[in-house]
């Protein structure tokens, strides 16, 4: 049976493919999160299946001590899911570096801070997965999600170096990039930053917006459980059609960018 690590699994998609885990495949679920009332509650629903770790994802040292304790007493974690993260609104020019290293020391650093401890163990095991959560914004920008966006760039290339560095290991390293769900992520668990008056804020707030559908989090199960039902993990994978072609957009616009760099 797989024993899984999910970080960010008391709310948005990380509750949800917990769940799914738990209810559909009746599978161990070591879920980080910083809230005991969340965690209670889960424990409460869905008995031995879910094993509370609380934390925060940005204190490695806990999280090193608490993964250790658990992997011992419920055995060696073969599945890890780094769904932990926020995003910060705001300019890059009216964001302090305060709040950008805070942006950076959940969604980069936290995502490390989850992997690391867990790498001997998985060793152990032979076969391991990992799903590293970054978003469409970890390869297309928008105004005022700057912070968040560099945040999700460092991810993708995160991702990417794991994989080259644990090549041969056994560890295989996918990465999910989410399309816009019915989280809480712009809202409820969004930080904000009023924009300067060097801006047209209507603007920028109208930019923002993708206009992509929005769809509800069970929408991304089939793509979640592709990156581990697949014979070969995913190096990446997207939720939203509509995001896959603009992406396909701007990877043309920068091959022609690219080109054009030798065409004089």
């Amino acid at each position: 049976m797989n024993i899984w690590v999910v970080s960010g699994c008391s709310s948005g998609l990380g509750r949800c493919w917990t769940e799914s885990i738990i209810e559909e495949r009746g599978e161990k679920v070591i879920g980080i999160t910083r809230s005991q009332k969340a965690a209670n509650k889960m424990a409460r629903v869905h008995g031995d299946l879910f094993i509370p770790l609380i934390a925060d994802v940005r204190d490695s040292e806990l999280l090193r001590t608490k993964l250790t304790e658990v992997g011992d007493l419920v055995g060696a974690p073969n599945r890890i899911v780094t769904a932990a993260g926020f995003a910060q609104f705001g300019t890059l020019e009216d964001l302090s570096n305060e709040q950008i290293r805070a942006q950076f020391a959940t969604n980069v650093e936290g995502t490390l801070n989850v992997i690391r401890p867990l790498l001997p163990m998985m060793r152990e095991r032979g076969s391991a997965r990992i799903l590293v959560v970054s978003s469409m914004s970890g390869t297309a920008c928008w105004p005022l999600l700057g912070a968040y966006q560099i945040s999700k760039y460092a991810v993708e290339a995160l991702s990417d170096t794991l994989r080259q560095e644990l090549r041969g290991s056994g560890i295989e390293i996918g990465c999910i990039e989410p399309g816009p769900h019915k989280t809480g992520w712009a809202t409820t668990y969004a930080r904000r930053t009023e924009v300067g008056p060097a801006y047209d804020a209507e603007d920028l707030i109208a930019r923002s917006s993708c206009g992509f559908t929005i769809e509800d989090p069970v929408a991304s199960l089939p793509f979640f459980w592709k990156m581990f039902d697949a014979p070969v993990m995913p190096r990446r994978i997207a939720t939203s059609p509509e995001f896959v072609e603009l992406a396909a957009q701007k990877a043309q616009d920068m091959v022609r960018d690219w080109s054009e760099s030798f065409a004089y």
